[in-house]
């Protein structure tokens, strides 16, 4: 493969949309390595995600001076136009996105499939920059997981392709007028950018508005290119200049990939850098680092199966990061980075080549790529509506797919389980229970809620009466404030007035206890305090429970399977949180014995050496926890039976 071009002489080598340039292919190399360098080792290259604004310059510029030239000579067509951008973008796009699909048909579970055939469908449709609004940001966490979130930027660039065609057709052919209404758009935009950056960061990333003023750069070059004349040898003084500039704007590309980073607002007014310096490489021509940098065979060979190149390499790392439980290795993303370019070339060389340069059957193949297109968005539709598609996953796990709306219903939420938006009047009168003794008045936020359905059971075939108070997010601690729980306070004042009035025979705290040492060590001495106080005869500290990293305890076990194809054992470490846990645990333990109170571990009821309970019952059949410590309702039915044994008198 030769694609090698001949040398242009200086006095033809001017910026201009007509004909091919190789060095803006080379300047596609620049974009898309630090793109793919920043997605597998952001710390090595910080500022990558730069490369996106500059293959934004790159469209801009192309795209309006192919039209532009047309309009001149009168041979535009818009339906010519539209069936060209066809044949370039659908080859690639669906070739990449169907290899995407069938992956992630055997190793992501539902809900990830759910969300993966919602940006399939949004995909195809190019609007994926909007559906990722409602999603994730792209700098987010979560971010590195979604094998299709790149195609945001490839959904900006088709908005921008069905709108502005349009806009050049009503602004006519006069170029003067062309380049000032252009300016204009690019200004207006801008200015949009920066204040809806200030405000709504992500949408000022996502949205076309906000980013049009980068494409309409490049527009802007190609419609002043247009007008210019041939340029004639310049002196000595302008070719030493035009060596210089080049040099300056190439470093200060280079610059922003590496002295920018995801601290900075973008885009924003440092986002100005490289998007001038990128059009300044395109609007000068014929330098030493056009020819020998940006016109080497490497760059060259980068910049063609720059598009594809950049289509396959999220998907693979997504993967890649949704395998690995801890941080992906450093050779798995070279191997990566690697393969990404062999997948690049072969789907530039067997299926964009011949599909766009091919003269014949023109008609039958964007009939057959609109076809393929709507086709991947009916299937995104599927797996959005059908929720991830479970009939994929054997009938058995299916029972494990819950989203706690079964088991929250035990929990008497809205009553005695408060939301940060009620006060504690709102606390039913049925939440104090009968009246009957012995009672046990379970204190604390949604993890006591959890707890409540097994107590109850207990309560009710041994003839004890449990109380429950308790309120979203709020330890059981007196004292405890928080900037967005300010409701808390008077909660926890409210149970300490019920307990006064109720004179409970024991007083049972369970939370997340998630907070920080102090926050936990001077809470508890204010709480056991004031209960003393009341000669409330029995205080208990029921510490946390089983633990589970990740999204949910059922989504490590159907995780568990699409890795393995078997079922998550019943005592597992495999996403567990057991050494936080621990730690956490002996800590409340050693603070419960400092200020006189029992204390009872609802975690040695549920791990040990061998990891920590994930499903109980017979064959292994319910779960422990519905999310990440949330108890189930057998869950709950197991940690009351095992803390009862150890208060007597509550244990027959």
């Amino acid at each position: 493969m030769n694609f090698a071009q001949p040398n242009l002489a200086f006095d033809e080598a001017r910026a201009t949309p007509l004909g091919y340039r190789k060095d803006i292919d080379g300047l596609r190399a620049v974009a898309v390595l630090p793109v793919l360098l920043y997605h597998a080792f952001p710390a090595t290259v910080p500022g990558g995600f730069y490369g996106v604004d500059i293959f934004f310059v790159i469209s801009g510029y192309l795209i309006t001076g192919i039209i532009h030239k047309q309009m001149l000579s009168s041979t535009f067509s818009i339906a010519d136009f539209y069936a060209r951008r066809i044949r370039r973008i659908f080859p690639a796009l669906i070739t990449v996105v169907l290899v995407t699909f069938l992956i992630a048909w055997f190793v992501l579970p539902p809900r990830e499939l759910k969300s993966l055939g919602t940006n399939i469908a949004g995909g195809a449709v190019f609007i994926q920059n909007f559906i990722l609004l409602g999603q994730v940001g792209y700098f987010d966490l979560a971010a590195d997981k979604k094998p299709l979130l790149h195609l945001w930027s490839l959904a900006i660039e088709e908005q921008y392709y069905v709108v502005w065609p349009l806009l050049l057709m009503l602004i006519g052919v006069w170029r003067r007028r062309s380049l000032a209404i252009t300016l204009a758009l690019a200004a207006a935009s801008f200015a949009a950018c920066i204040v809806v950056q200030s405000r709504a960061p992500d949408y000022a990333f996502y949205l076309p508005v906000t980013r049009a003023w980068e494409l309409l750069a490049g527009s802007a070059l190609a419609l002043w290119v247009s007008g210019r004349a041939a340029s004639r040898a310049p002196g000595l003084a302008a070719y030493y200049g035009r060596e210089i500039v080049a040099v300056v704007a190439l470093l200060a590309i280079l610059a922003a990939f590496w002295l920018y980073d995801r601290k900075l607002p973008h885009p924003g007014v440092l986002t100005v850098v490289p998007v001038l310096a990128a059009a300044t490489l395109i609007g000068t021509s014929g330098t030493l680092v056009h020819r020998h940098v940006l016109g080497a065979s490497p760059a060259v060979f980068v910049g063609l199966i720059s598009y594809p190149l950049y289509l396959w390499h999220y998907p693979l790392m997504a993967y890649a990061r949704i395998q690995f439980v801890d941080a992906v290795p450093a050779w798995v993303m070279i191997a990566i980075i690697a393969a990404s370019l062999v997948l690049a070339w072969a789907t530039y060389r067997f299926i964009e080549r011949p599909i766009r340069f091919g003269r014949r059957l023109v008609p039958l193949k964007v009939g057959g790529l609109l076809g393929g297109m709507v086709a991947l968005g009916i299937v995104g539709v599927v797996a959005d509506r059908t929720n991830g598609l479970p009939s994929r996953i054997p009938a058995e796990l299916r029972g494990f797919m819950l989203d706690g709306s079964e088991t929250a219903r035990f929990w008497r939420a809205d009553k005695c389980l408060l939301k940060p938006d009620q006060s504690a009047s709102e606390f039913s009168t049925e939440c104090a229970g009968t009246g009957r003794h012995p009672l046990i008045l379970v204190w604390g936020d949604s993890y006591a809620a959890s707890l409540y359905p097994g107590l109850a059971h207990f309560g009710a075939e041994r003839g004890f009466e449990v109380a429950e108070f308790t309120a979203s997010a709020c330890p059981p601690l007196l004292g405890f404030v928080h900037p967005d729980r300010r409701f808390c306070k008077g909660a926890n004042d409210f149970v300490i007035q019920k307990v006064a009035e109720l004179k409970p025979d024991l007083v049972l705290f369970y939370s997340t206890w998630s907070y920080s040492p102090d926050a936990l060590r001077d809470g508890l001495d204010k709480t056991v305090s004031a209960l003393k106080e009341l000669n409330v005869p029995r205080i208990v500290l029921l510490g946390p429970p089983a633990t589970w990293l990740g999204d949910s305890l059922p989504a490590n076990i159907l995780d568990y399977y699409f890795r393995t194809h078997a079922v998550l054992p019943a005592r597992t470490k495999f996403r567990s949180n057991d050494n936080w846990t621990r730690a956490l645990d002996e800590f409340l333990e050693a603070q419960a014995q400092r200020v006189g109170i029992q204390y009872i571990s609802a975690r040695r009821m549920m791990c040990n050496d061998d990891g920590c309970l994930a499903r109980i019952g017979a064959d292994g059949a319910d779960l422990t926890a519905y999310d990440s410590g949330h108890l189930t309702h057998p869950g709950s039915i197991l940690i009351a039976r095992q803390t009862l044994e150890a208060l007597p008198g509550f244990d027959k």
